[in-house]
């Protein structure tokens, strides 16, 4: 059962399951669908009796199940949420709840950002009496798709560099993405997001950010490079090294996956590398620009700067103009 039918179906008051289990290293969905069932279940003048929330590391595993166990003061159902599920001690326990569970306790179980073992018992019970859905990353076009699914119920479209300058800025973040967007859908009063908007509503500077950087180091534009390089380094506040070091060793650790790869078409390349299409063509580009060897070399210097700028090995005044040097020049 996919999210948007979960969704419809708490919505409409029309749930095929008693029990959910969400888990899984995307927690937007799973908080997605915990705010439906919040928002839709119990109505509002019964949700002080009727909603529950429960923390795993506060909950004790029986006093849960006594509450499961317990029937609505008033009403159909009642609806109980256990937060931070991987927390709980002894959580095995409610094996014996699923055994027979109470069809008027609606129990959502909410495991983030951790995958479960499905071996074990009380999975294998739990999926007998209800739903086990999981939330897994999207990466590439799949975040394009989402994105653009989004906008179109809002009756608003995205321009490719504005959705990819977008990416860029806030990676691969759903909750930051989201909100993003339901932002400028609602700022902007054309039909179509341009990169405009986003640079001024989503505090992106129009020529020094770390999508540019990448551009400029694809092509080995060194004026362009050196530019946004002292343009960060005077500005760390808003560009912390860290995040521009995270970005460059993912960038050229891409690249040193397209070097391994006999396969060199655009959707084999991008499914690789995990990136949006649109994308590749940068990669590629970047790729007749470094070797193997470069890649290699500069991944070690990238290393080098971090360890350098945590204390650990070694100091620079401007740490990020000397890796642009390493990179560049030796």
């Amino acid at each position: 059962m996919n999210i948007q039918s979960i969704l419809n179906s708490i919505k409409s008051n029309s749930l095929n399951f008693s029990n959910y289990l969400l888990f899984g290293e995307e927690p937007f969905f799973i908080d997605k669908i915990e705010a439906a069932f919040l928002q839709y279940i119990i109505p509002e003048n019964e949700k002080t009796f009727n909603q529950k929330i429960f923390y795993g590391k506060d909950t004790n595993v029986f006093s849960l199940i006594s509450t499961l166990k317990s029937f609505p003061m008033t009403g159909s159902c009642q609806l109980i949420i256990l937060r931070e599920a991987h927390k709980m001690d002894n959580i095995i326990a409610l094996e014996k709840y699923f055994e027979n569970p109470v069809s008027s306790s609606i129990f959502i179980i909410c495991y983030k950002n951790k995958t479960i073992d499905k071996r074990k018992k009380w999975i294998k019970v739990f999926q007998k009496k209800g739903l086990l859905f999981e939330s897994k990353k999207i990466y590439g076009q799949k975040i394009s798709n989402w994105i653009n699914a989004i906008l179109l119920d809002k009756g608003i479209a995205i321009d490719k560099s504005a959705e990819l300058l977008l990416l860029d800025s806030l990676g691969t973040d759903l909750s930051k993405i989201s909100n993003a967007i339901n932002k400028l859908a609602n700022i902007v009063s054309e039909d179509v997001i341009k990169i405009s908007h986003v640079q001024d509503h989503i505090g992106v500077h129009r020529e020094y950010n770390n999508f540019e950087l990448q551009n400029a180091l694809a092509e080995k534009n060194k004026r362009k490079i050196f530019l946004i390089a002292n343009y960060f380094s005077t500005n760390p506040n808003k560009f912390p090294l860290s995040l521009t070091i995270g970005v460059l060793f993912s960038f050229f650790s891409k690249l040193l996956i397209i070097h391994a790869l006999d396969n060199h078409s655009e959707k084999y390349i991008a499914e690789k590398i995990k990136v949006h299409p649109f994308f590749v063509s940068l990669y590629i580009r970047a790729c007749k620009n470094y070797s193997f060897e470069d890649c290699r070399r500069i991944i070690s210097c990238i290393k080098k700067c971090d360890l350098s700028f945590k204390g650990i090995q070694g100091s620079s005044n401007n740490p990020l103009m000397s890796l642009m040097l390493n990179i560049l020049y030796y």
